[in-house]
């Protein structure tokens, strides 16, 4: 088994202004990315959510990181219907139809538009090879189950084969009475993996409840994403959002799970997404360091 842990981006501006690079990389891209992955076996691409990289930039990610590092990469808004705005795209791809919303941002795209973004992420992506861990599919929270809804995320993970997905629901209804097995059986029917979730402890829709589950069995997931409950909906920047030190106690209370789930998986990606100045980088290492007490228990 190999659990892999590490943090949503290396890039962060957050991670640069708590001084968590030292002053003679934090201004080089690529010392950045090669002083990371000395530290930690895994990264989250999340850069691609908002633009699709060239293979150019994909290869030089791939060089600079060791041999058996791990890439998940998000999959781009326009993958995941999030709102995304046009001029992020290749030109080529702006052309395809898709329905603005009140700004001109792309709202609803078409399959056309979706499957070519598809396409262009993939081919992009090639010089990863056995790198590229798998492409994190993060649906926006007003995704609810249905079957409609069930079915497009269903063709999304096709399309993407051969490439792993692992798809994170932001919506309770996913995993309701009566849901929870028909999500999972979908997920396992197409070799995809469910995103586990830490979120604050409340009684909202789009903080995921704390379900262990694997129904991959190359891959189990989890992310963290803190447990600021005043900031889960009025936060105005990722970082206010998720401005959450993990104590201990709170990490410990995955320890089981984690280790649980790499009896039934290939690996297991272990995410800290706290990303306010230096919480993930700090947790993800803590992190890890609980898995060692652990496996110096014998337990």
């Amino acid at each position: 088994m190999s659990i892999l842990v590490g943090t949503a981006s290396w890039t962060d501006p957050e991670f640069i202004r708590a001084g968590w690079y030292p002053d003679e990389v934090k201004n080089d891209a690529e010392g950045r990315l090669r002083y990371y992955a000395d530290r930690f076996p895994m990264v989250e691409v999340n850069a691609t959510f908002y633009a699709l990289p060239t293979v150019e930039t994909v290869g030089a990610w791939t060089r600079r990181t060791p041999e058996g590092f791990r890439f998940f990469v998000k999959a781009h808004q326009v993958i995941s219907g999030h709102p995304s705005e046009p001029g992020r795209l290749p030109a080529v791809l702006r052309e395809l139809p898709f329905t603005p919303d009140k700004r001109g941002r792309i709202r609803r795209p078409s399959r056309e538009m979706r499957d070519a973004v598809i396409d262009g992420l993939l081919e992009a992506l090639g010089p990863m090879g056995t790198k590229l861990g798998g492409i994190l599919l993060q649906l926006p929270p007003y995704v609810v189950a249905g079957d409609a809804q069930r079915a497009e995320v269903e063709r999304i993970i096709a399309r993407c084969a051969p490439v792993r997905v692992a798809v994170e629901f932001r919506h309770r209804s996913w995993v309701a009475e009566g849901e929870r097995e028909r999500t999972m059986d979908m997920l396992g029917a197409r070799d995809a993996a469910y995103v586990c979730v830490d979120a604050p402890r409340i009684d909202t829709a789009s903080a995921m409840p704390p379900i262990a589950e694997v129904t991959c069995p190359e891959l189990a997931y989890l992310r963290l994403h803190g447990r600021n409950a005043a900031t889960w909906h009025t936060g105005t920047t990722v970082a206010e959002r998720y401005d959450h030190v993990y104590t201990r106690d709170e990490m410990t209370e995955w320890l089981d799970p984690v280790l649980e789930m790499a009896e039934r998986a290939q690996e297991v990606a272990v995410v800290f997404n706290n990303n306010a100045r230096d919480h993930a980088l700090r947790n993800a290492a803590d992190f890890r360091n609980l898995l060692q007490e652990r496996a110096s228990e014998g337990g």
